[in-house]
C-alpha cells in the first residue's frame, strides 16, 4: 500500500513572511518597485529587496511548531550626485522601514482560507552602505540592508 502524504502544506516562508512583509511595505510606499529576489533587478531610483536569509526551528511537538524567520530587507537610493538632503532622505526611508515593522509586530495572514499570524517581528540591525561600499556595479548605488525576524507557529 502506497503510503499517503500529508496534503495539508503551505509555503509559509514565501506567502507568509516574505510576501506578508511585501505587502506591509507596498501599503507603505506608494513608488518605487518592492520585490522578492536574491539579487538586485531593478535599477529604479529607489526600491526595496526582500530575501529570506534562513529559518531555525524554535518549539518541535507532535501537533505543531515553530519557526524563526530571518529575512533581509535591502533599500535601494541610486543617485550619481548624493547631497546632504539625499542622505536625509535615505536615513528617513531607513528609519521609516523599521517603524513600519515595528508597527507590524504581530501580524495575521490568511493563506488559502487558512490563517497564520507571526508574532515577535522585528529588525535586529541596520547597515547603510555607499557607492563605494557595495558590492554591486551599479553607478550611483546607496544601500540599507535591514536584518528582520519573527516567529510563525503551525499545527499539524
Amino acid at each position: 500500500m502506497p503510503l499517503t502524504l500529508n496534503t495539508n502544506y503551505e509555503n509559509v516562508f514565501y506567502d507568509v513572511v516574505l510576501d506578508g512583509l511585501r505587502d506591509i511595505l507596498i501599503s507603505e510606499y506608494t513608488y518605487g518597485k518592492i520585490y522578492i529576489s536574491p539579487k538586485i533587478t531593478h535599477q529604479d531610483p529607489f526600491s526595496i529587496r526582500l530575501w529570506g536569509s534562513s529559518a531555525e526551528t524554535e518549539e518541535f511537538t507532535v501537533s505543531e511548531w515553530q519557526k524563526r524567520y530571518n529575512v533581509e530587507i535591502y533599500m535601494y537610493f541610486i543617485e550619481q550626485n548624493p547631497t546632504e538632503i539625499f542622505y536625509k532622505q535615505m536615513y528617513q526611508d531607513t528609519e521609516r522601514v523599521n517603524q513600519v515593522i515595528h508597527n507590524n509586530q504581530t501580524k495575521l495572514i490568511t493563506v488559502d482560507g487558512r490563517q497564520f499570524s507571526w508574532i515577535a517581528g522585528e529588525v535586529s540591525s541596520i547597515e547603510i552602505e555607499t557607492e563605494e561600499e557595495n558590492d554591486e556595479t551599479i553607478k550611483g548605488l546607496h544601500s540599507s540592508v535591514l536584518e528582520f525576524s519573527c516567529l510563525v507557529s503551525r499545527e499539524s
